[in-house]
Order: C-alpha cells, then structure tokens, then sequence
C-alpha cells in the first residue's frame, strides 16, 4: 500500500485568510464552544459543577434548529442518537424517584455535551474554517491549564476532597483545574497536548512550531506531576505514539521532533523540582509519583497503581448480570459501590446495558473507520482526530471520559466536522 499523499488542493492553496469580521454567525458559535468550554467552568458549593456546556447547550441547540441539514446524515450520528436513547431508556430500571430524577438532570447534561458532534451536518464550514475553530480550542486550552497552574501556585483548593493526595506521612496538594478535580483537569491537559502537537507538527506553517510544541509538552509535564495523574500519562503515551506513527513528517523532522521531546523531558525534571508542597513539608516529589506512575517501583501493586480500582472491577462486571438488557440507569454505578469503577468501558455497560454498550461501540467504531479512510487519502486532520481518539479511549480505562464536560463537548465537534470531510477537500 503506498503512503498517503498529504498535499493541499490548489484551491485552498491560495484562498485568502479569512477575518473573523467576515465569518458567518455559525463560527461565532463554534468559536464559542472552542473556547469557552476549558475555560468557562466552576464549582458552586450546593450545586456541584456548572460550565460552559450548560450554559451554551441552548444556543448550540438553537443553531441547529435555525438551520437546514446540508450534510448526508452518517452511521456514527445514528449510533451516538441511539445511545443516547438507550441511556434515557436506562433511567427507567431506576426505582427510587429521587435518583431517578438526579439521573435524568445529569443525562440532560450528557446531551449538551455531545449536541456539537451534530454541528457538521447543518453548519457548512471550510477547512480554514475548521483550522480556526481548531486554533481557538488550543488558545482557549492554554488559558485553561495556565489558570488551573496559578490556582496550584498559589495553594487555592477549589474541592479540598478532590484535591488531597493522601500519603503515609500527610498529603500532597494536587492540581485540579478550574473545578477542582485532578482527574479531569488531568484529561482537559492531556487532551489539549495531544490536539495542540497535532496541529503545530501537521497543520502549521510556522518556524517556531518545533519549539511551541516543546513548550506544550513540557507545559503538559508539569501538569502531570503537580496532579499526579496516572491517567494523563497513558493518555498521552497512546495519543502522541499514535500521532508519531502517523505523521508525515520527513526524516530529519522526526530527528529534530526526537531531540525537542528529550529538551522537554529534561525541563519537566528540572521543573518538578519547584514542586514541594506536601503538609507544608518539603518531598521527594519525582520519587513519589514514580511510585504512582509505575506499578512495582517501591513495591507498588498493579491494584496500587489503579488506586484500588482493579480490584472492584470484578464486583462491577457480577452485578451486570442483574440487568444486563438496559442496564441498572445512566449514572448510578457510583451510587451501587463505595468507589467508582472510574472506567468508561465497565461505566457504559453496568448503567446502559448491552443495549447501551453496543451503541456506543459502533459509534466508536464508525468514526474511526471513517477516520482512517480520511488518513489514507492524505487527510491531515484525520491524524490528529485519529490521536486523539486513541488518547479518549486509552483514558476510558481510568475514568468516565464521555462525561467529562470541561473537554468532550470540543471533542465530539472536532469529530464531527472532520467525518463529514471529502477526499476532495480532505487537506483543506
């Protein structure tokens, strides 16, 4: 099989930039959830998380209703509606009334947060239209991680029980972001490293790319220290080994690519350094995540490495059998067990059944399809959706990721824009 071609058409070769004056109102909108959905997010006391995907689910909503669909309507779209479906459906195996209605507050959550994937099918948007959603998303991710860096800095807890990394002689702060919880905040860092990379090493013309995505990684490093989040690394690991594997990039750029990335891990050790906050006491920091990060080192079990979580997925996978059709309810697998399964996979399958989880699975399974097909007609944007697949579902081993709402909603739009690309427009 020869390799893809990854040239651009003439047409967009020599089309002028466009203005943001001169974007329709629908790029308003895209813009909107490319930027407000990282940095729009909070924790009210009383009320749990409020962010930028409620707040925009209306006007999201609304666009798609103004507009007539000019795009054939793919399987993935199908799929994704069906599973929604079957979740609601779940809320009905449910018997307490109380959680029932938690649970359907929290599905309606669930629908603001993949209405974007279906923005493709009404909103017609061109490739630099695409790049510019693209850019704003990485901007709006940089202001997101820089403010969840400063909230570290200056030791301001947002969710003292989410932010507490207890250890035999105290605990250690951890980083949570804008709404106080690492694992999410860890994922948002992730997610924004892979898709940043992506576009600076694929997409961008700049001379300063190589060093911009230095300083990303190393950006994404510190991050992972400071909320010592072992699901960020397997993220990044998958997302970023996919991203190099798939890159067409030449020889002499891979070398230069190589050499930038052991630059940044050395500034990522020089960093952690800096790192000491730990009941007020000074701490091996490096040494004490390398006991998180790696199973074995200091004696660590693999079920110390999950946080216990290895060791409850079993009881999780035996009370499926209960109700294996529908599943138990969307939402409650945290209300069944004293911890969480934090796993997307066990998630989907205990609260939405088979019916659920297959849904779910063909949704997956299309878009990477369709993905990979845009890949090998030379489209550059299927490398960095197709790294970023892998990077959500590596993730989905550690945590419930299709609900994570300061970061999919951005996800499912880029998807959506980019299945609905054309061979004949793929390197736009």
């Amino acid at each position: 099989m020869t390799a893809p071609a990854f040239s651009l058409p003439i047409g967009d070769s020599v089309s002028p930039k466009l203005r943001w004056r001169d974007q329709p109102w629908w790029m308003c909108v895209l813009a909107g959830y490319a930027f407000c959905i990282p940095v729009v997010a909070m924790h009210l006391p009383g009320v749990g998380g409020v962010g930028a995907a409620d707040l925009l689910m209306p006007i999201g909503c609304g666009s798609l209703l103004l507009r007539r669909r000019i795009q054939a309507v793919r399987f993935s779209h199908i799929a994704l509606t069906a599973f929604m479906f079957a979740a609601l459906a779940s809320l009905t195996m449910i018997q307490q009334k109380r959680i029932a209605a938690d649970c359907l507050i929290r599905w309606i959550r669930l629908t603001s947060i993949v209405v974007p994937f279906y923005f493709g099918l009404f909103m017609p948007i061109s490739g630099q239209q695409l790049k510019r959603a693209m850019w704003t998303y990485v901007v709006g991710g940089t202001v997101a991680v820089l403010i969840g860096v400063l909230l570290y800095k200056l030791q301001i807890e947002v969710r003292s029980d989410q932010q507490k990394l207890w250890l035999e002689d105290g605990f250690q702060l951890r980083a949570g972001g804008l709404i106080g919880n690492s694992g999410a905040f860890g994922h948002l860092t992730a997610t924004w490293c892979v898709v940043s990379i992506s576009a600076l090493l694929t997409l961008s013309q700049s001379k300063y790319r190589l060093i911009l995505a230095t300083a990303v990684l190393t950006l994404t490093g510190y991050v992972v220290i400071i909320a010592s989040s072992r699901a960020t690394i397997l993220h990044l690991v998958a997302g970023l080994s996919v991203f190099a594997a798939l890159c067409p990039s030449s020889l002499h750029v891979r070398k230069q690519i190589a050499t930038f990335g052991v630059i940044g891990l050395a500034l990522i050790i020089c960093a952690s350094q800096v790192v000491k906050k730990d009941a007020g006491n000074s701490s091996d920091v490096v040494n004490r995540n390398l006991q998180r990060f790696i199973p074995g080192w200091g004696g660590s079990s693999v079920n110390d490495f999950t946080s216990n979580r290895a060791e409850n997925w079993p009881e999780y996978v035996a009370m499926m059998e209960k109700s294996w059709l529908l599943g138990t309810g969307y939402k409650t697998g945290v209300r069944m067990h004293e911890e969480s399964p934090d796993n997307s996979y066990l998630s989907v399958m205990l609260e939405t059944g088979v019916v659920g989880f297959t849904c779910m699975s063909l949704f997956v399974i299309s878009v990477l399809y369709r993905l990979i097909s845009l890949y090998r007609v030379g489209d550059r944007f299927a490398i960095m959706c197709i790294a970023m697949c892998v990077g959500q579902l590596t993730h989905c081993l550690t945590s419930d990721v299709y609900t994570f709402w300061i970061t999919m909603p951005v996800v499912y739009m880029l998807l959506g824009f980019a299945i609905l690309r054309t061979p004949a427009g793929a390197n736009a």
